[in-house]
C-alpha cells in the first residue's frame, strides 16, 4: 500500500485498521453509554515492529478526522455540526480527545531521538581562557587543572589584573561552552570586586581549609554583581570548593 508517494508494510495498514476499528468501537459505546476501556497503542506498534517513519504516516491518517471534530467543536456551521448530532457535544469532546491521543502516541512513537555524542572533558576545556600561573606581589599562583570544574559543585577563581573574585556554585554539574562557563546557578553564583584583599585572599585560599575560605569569603562587603561565566588570560582557577 501507497501513502503520500512512500510505500508502506502490510503491518502497518493493518495496524491502521486496528485503530479504524477502536474508534468506531469508541463512537458505539459512547452512544449506548457504554464504558470505553485504555487501548494500548504502544502496545500494538511494538507487536507489529512498526518503523518509526511508518508510525508517522500513520497518525496522518487519523490528522483528519481530528480536525474535523475540532471543528465541530469550534465551529459555527450547521452542516458540520448536523451530521454529528448522533452525539452530544460532550460525546464529542470525548471523541476528540480520545483522537488526539492516539495521534499523539503516533507522533511520539515516530520520534527519533539523536544520541548525545559524549565530548571527553579536553574537548570541553579546549576553548576556555584562563591563567595557567600569575604573579602577585611575592606570590605565584597556580591554577588548578581546569577538567575539576566539570565534577566541582563549586569553586572560586580571581582575576589578577582587575582585583575581581568570581564565585560559582552549581546545582548539577557545570559544562563548558567554548570559552563561557555553562550550567551555574545564576542565584548563588557572583563576581566581586576585592582589590587590595586580593593578595591576601588568594594566598589564604592556597593554604587554608574549604571551611575556612567559604567563611573568608562572606567577611568581603563590597557590591556584588552577577556572575557571566567569562573568563580571560588573566583569570587564575584559585580553590575547587565542593
Amino acid at each position: 500500500m501507497t501513502r503520500l508517494g512512500i510505500r508502506i508494510t502490510k503491518e502497518a495498514t493493518e495496524v491502521a485498521e486496528h485503530v479504524e476499528g477502536w474508534i468506531d468501537e469508541y463512537i458505539e459505546n459512547l452512544k449506548n453509554n457504554d464504558y470505553n476501556k485504555k487501548k494500548r497503542l504502544i502496545n500494538l506498534l511494538k507487536a507489529y515492529n512498526i518503523k518509526k517513519s511508518e508510525s508517522k504516516l500513520i497518525a496522518s491518517w487519523f490528522h483528519d478526522m481530528k480536525g474535523e471534530l475540532h471543528e465541530v467543536l469550534e465551529s459555527s456551521d450547521e452542516d458540520l455540526k448536523e451530521a454529528w448530532d448522533f452525539l452530544s457535544e460532550a460525546k464529542v469532546r470525548k471523541l476528540y480527545e480520545f483522537v488526539s491521543e492516539i495521534c499523539s502516541d503516533l507522533e511520539s512513537y515516530g520520534k527519533i531521538t539523536k544520541k548525545k555524542r559524549k565530548r571527553k572533558p579536553e574537548q570541553i576545556i579546549k576553548s576556555l581562557k584562563y591563567a595557567e600561573k600569575e604573579v602577585i606581589g611575592k606570590l605565584q599562583l597556580t591554577s588548578f587543572d581546569p577538567k575539576d570544574i566539570l565534577t566541582a559543585k563549586s569553586f572560586v577563581a580571581v582575576n589578577v589584573k582587575t582585583g575581581d573574585l568570581y564565585y560559582y556554585e552549581t546545582n548539577s554539574a557545570f559544562d563548558i561552552k567554548g570559552t563561557t562557563l555553562q550550567n551555574f546557578d545564576e542565584n548563588k553564583s557572583y563576581a566581586q570586586r576585592i582589590g587590595r584583599y586580593l593578595d591576601t585572599f588568594c594566598e589564604l585560599s592556597s593554604t587554608a581549609g574549604v571551611a575556612y575560605v567559604n567563611k573568608e569569603l562572606n567577611k568581603f562587603n563590597t557590591k556584588k554583581k552577577s556572575a557571566t561565566g567569562r573568563f580571560n588570560e588573566h583569570t587564575v582557577l584559585l580553590r575547587v570548593l565542593g
